[in-house]
């Protein structure tokens, strides 16, 4: 079972923030738009909302995927567990998949859409993925993952922590960019 060990800040002083992260030698891949769309369980007895987990298709550039995130482990980052299932020729951006779930009973909440740099950095002998992001209606964040199973979550979190505090960041953000939407 894999799980997603990640923090979130919102960024106030972006070139700072660039400088800081050029001295880690982050590598940047390129920008892609990205557009989440959040769906709610059918049933009222499983209330996503409730529950802390979240379904969504996710367009990202020319890809697209099915994403379920479970409930959080951890109140310091955002660790859950989290399954992803690629689609291939998605095709009329991404409409069939969000028709597929519809069609099962699942229920239109919101999306999100973004510009998303990616990057990797390594820090402590452990490389961290890396996620600038331009998020419409909220501004700009950073967000530092590691994708690890059950026996290394401390490792994991215990890692962004000292990642996110060497960049001066300040307190997470533990909810997503939905919750802020939707706030």
């Amino acid at each position: 079972m894999q799980y997603e060990v990640e923090q979130k800040f919102s960024v106030s002083d972006a070139q700072l923030l660039h400088t800081r992260l050029e001295a880690l030698d982050i590598c940047w891949g390129e920008t892609v738009r990205q557009e989440d769309a959040y769906f709610n369980h059918p049933s009222q007895d499983r209330d996503f909302a409730k529950t802390d987990e979240a379904l969504r298709v996710r367009l990202d550039g020319d890809q697209a995927m099915f994403t379920y995130k479970g409930p959080r482990v951890d109140s310091v980052t955002k660790t859950r567990q989290e399954l992803e299932l690629q689609v291939e020729n998605p095709g009329d951006s991404g409409e069939s998949m969000k028709q597929f779930l519809q069609t099962l009973g699942f229920i239109y909440v919101h999306s999100v859409v973004k510009q998303r740099r990616k990057g990797k950095l390594v820090f402590q002998n452990q490389t961290v993925e890396v996620a600038l992001d331009e998020v419409e209606g909220l501004g700009l964040f950073i967000e530092f993952e590691i994708v690890t199973g059950k026996e290394e979550l401390k490792a994991a979190t215990d890692l962004l922590v000292r990642l996110s505090e060497s960049l001066s960041l300040g307190d997470g953000i533990t909810v997503g960019y939905l919750d802020l939407l939707l706030r």
